[in-house]
């Protein structure tokens, strides 16, 4: 087999310091409050910014922490932020700061700021060649959750993130690219051409190193391409035998295992050298692959005759399991005591005790189980002939029976949409209490939080479809320690308030800001959409519903084109969406009405749309329509 080492990428012969001209630096802060300090900048991301931030632009914040005693670092340190307008909206007054930090803490959706810098995103991988960005916060205040949306140069396949929420890489194996984003800022950075179609994206324990598993028509297509995420170069391509792959790591970052299942084959590979060890040659075709730290043993599925082989670190066979044939793939609980395996074909999950390799749960579960996620104290198992989702409670797997339960993720099976990706339709909230499900038939995104009996919440990703997801956070991250940075992009025009809080110690700041409007900046970027009525409706059956929006603002009319912007009314319990022109109001000139009949009762999302983009976060509104 071949093995191609990219030197220049593996070792950096020579440094360049280039002088780089400074960004312009918009805040600039030092303030000692409860035996700390904080140091707080704010500054633009590149160095062409204006002198003045305006709205739309991106800029860098910055806050360093210590404690004045001894001027250490205040490390994992719960700082909440946030940007508002000075003037609150609703009372027209300007409210102290204390006042104002316990509106945004109290959860209030009216109170909501513009930017939250203490909750998180929720990211969908579309059908389409795009991700979806949604901010939850606003799923119920009269705003659209779209946040933004990264576009892709095809189809992403799978998608693997840095645990710092850093950086986060797709698979686009038509274009045979991958494709590498910044999650802080938002934006696709980079695509990396490779020869073959990206399949499989496994990111090594120290998460160094991520291995890009390819497939394609030629064997030579077939191999693995290992990409170094922090210099951003290849730094090795291996050629594995033909076949679609999975990986495996030990924790030490020693040793990776790579399966190549069509010709039925598991590669060894030394993590640190970049060379093959050794390949084991199967009777049978590798489904998926589990490494155990704790008893140094590699779980090999063989689905089609219902096998689990085990194997040592060096590739020596151990034992064998023999279960139903139409096994599927392996997961290792968090405390890495319990191995699940699933078998869609037989409806069953397995529960192996790691220690002893013995089946301790064989637990039935319709609809096809094929994909596990964890959290803290369950197991979620995902169908895919049925909309309900099985908990397994972790704690319950010492008793005679497991406790299980089922919830629904929407009204729709995965197997009513086509092409699922690898990528997972599951991801875990924040706080690892809850989870997102993915419902492609829906078009919407289904959360979920533990101890209740149904999700109690859904996103809409504006007209895309979801096929997986996953959970960012969003705001300030801990870089090093006390050091806390973001990239934020600035909502509005106007004089704005950027507010901290932190009880431990007790924290309450704000400080002024004045952003302003740049023609340039309204001209290439999307016109803000405004409700002049209320955003949240309710009328009764055959009565007209009336929508009156303001689009642009002075600055922006002279960039608004004649054409007519529309509104997309979609039933939230699903059916045709309904299309209604807007209107220009002839008195004024960036104001937009529409009237109509809906007719059925139910609740509607109703969506801003035309030729030139619109910020969708000011363009839904949810109309309630009763008898």
């Amino acid at each position: 087999m071949k093995v191609v080492i990219y030197a220049a990428g593996l070792v950096q012969l020579l440094f360049v310091i280039a002088a780089q001209a400074e960004v312009p630096l918009y805040l600039d802060r030092m303030i000692e409050r409860e035996g700390i300090s904080m140091h707080l900048r704010m500054e633009a991301v590149d160095d062409h910014a204006p002198a003045v931030p305006v709205a739309g632009q991106q800029v860098r914040l910055w806050l360093e922490g210590k404690r004045l005693a001894d001027n250490q670092p205040l490390s994992n340190w719960p700082i909440g932020a946030w940007l508002d307008r000075q003037t609150d909206v609703m009372s027209g007054a300007v409210p102290v700061c204390g006042q104002r930090v316990g509106q945004y803490l109290s959860g209030n959706l009216v109170h909501r700021p513009l930017l939250d810098l203490t909750g998180y995103y929720v990211l969908s991988l579309d059908d389409e060649p795009s991700i979806s960005v949604l901010d939850p916060s606003v799923s119920f205040s009269g705003r659209s959750s779209l946040y933004t949306a990264m576009q892709l140069e095809g189809k992403g396949f799978d998608w693997v993130k840095t645990s710092d929420d850093a950086e986060l890489f797709v698979a686009l194996p038509e274009e045979k690219k991958l494709a590498v984003a910044d999650l802080q800022m938002l934006q696709i950075l980079d695509t990396v051409e490779l020869q073959g179609k990206p399949t499989r994206l496994a990111l090594q324990p120290d998460e160094r190193l991520l291995w890009i598993g390819q497939t394609g028509d030629a064997p030579e297509q077939s191999r693995v391409t290992v990409f170094d995420t922090v210099n951003k170069v290849l730094v090795a391509d291996i050629q594995l035998s033909p076949g679609y792959h999975e990986f495996a790591f030990s924790n030490d970052d020693r040793m990776v295992f790579a399966s190549s299942r069509q010709s039925k084959t598991v590669t060894l590979i030394d993590a640190n050298r970049l060379e093959i060890v050794r390949e084991l040659r199967l009777n049978y075709e590798p489904i998926s692959l589990t490494f155990d730290d704790q008893q140094q043993l590699l779980w090999i599925i063989d689905g089609g005759n219902g096998v689990i082989h085990r194997y040592d670190s060096q590739g020596t066979a151990v034992d064998k399991i023999q279960l139903d044939a139409g096994l599927g793939p392996a997961r290792l609980s968090p405390d890495a005591r319990y191995m699940f395996v699933v078998n869609p074909s037989q409806h069953w999950l397995h529960v192996f005790d790691t220690a002893n390799g013995k089946e301790k749960h064989r637990i039935s579960i319709s609809g096809q189980p094929y994909d596990v996620l964890f959290s803290e104290q369950y197991a979620y198992i995902r169908t895919l002939q049925s909309e309900l989702v099985g908990l397994v409670s972790l704690s319950s797997l010492e008793d005679a029976e497991p406790i299980l339960k089922f919830v629904p993720a929407g009204a729709k099976s995965l197997s009513e949409a086509s092409n699922l990706l690898r990528a997972s339709s599951m991801a875990l909230t924040l706080d690892r209490s809850g989870a997102f499900f993915a419902n492609p038939a829906e078009r919407t995104l289904h959360y979920y939080m533990e101890g209740m009996n149904a999700p109690s919440s859904s996103l809409r990703t504006y007209g895309h479809v979801p096929m997986a997801t996953m959970v960012v956070q969003s705001g300030l991250r801990e870089i090093k320690p006390g050091l806390y940075s973001a990239v934020i992009r600035l909502p509005a025009a106007g004089n704005m308030v950027l507010a901290l809080a932190s009880e431990a110690p007790i924290v309450r700041e704000c400080l002024g800001l004045k952003i302003g409007t740049s023609k340039q900046t309204v001209a290439n970027e999307a016109v803000k959409a405004r409700w002049m009525n209320d955003s949240v409706q309710t009328v009764a059956v055959g009565n007209p519903v009336n929508f009156r929006l303001e689009i642009g603002d002075e600055l922006e009319t002279e960039n608004i084109p004649g054409n007519l912007f529309y509104l997309r009314i979609v039933p939230a319990q699903g059916g045709r969406t309904i299309i209604w022109p807007l209107k220009n109001d002839p008195d004024t000139a960036n104001q937009w009405v529409a009237e109509g009949v809906l007719s059925q009762t139910g609740g509607y999302y109703v969506y801003v749309e035309g030729e030139q983009p619109i910020n969708a976060v000011y363009a839904t509104v949810l109309v309630n329509h009763l008898n």
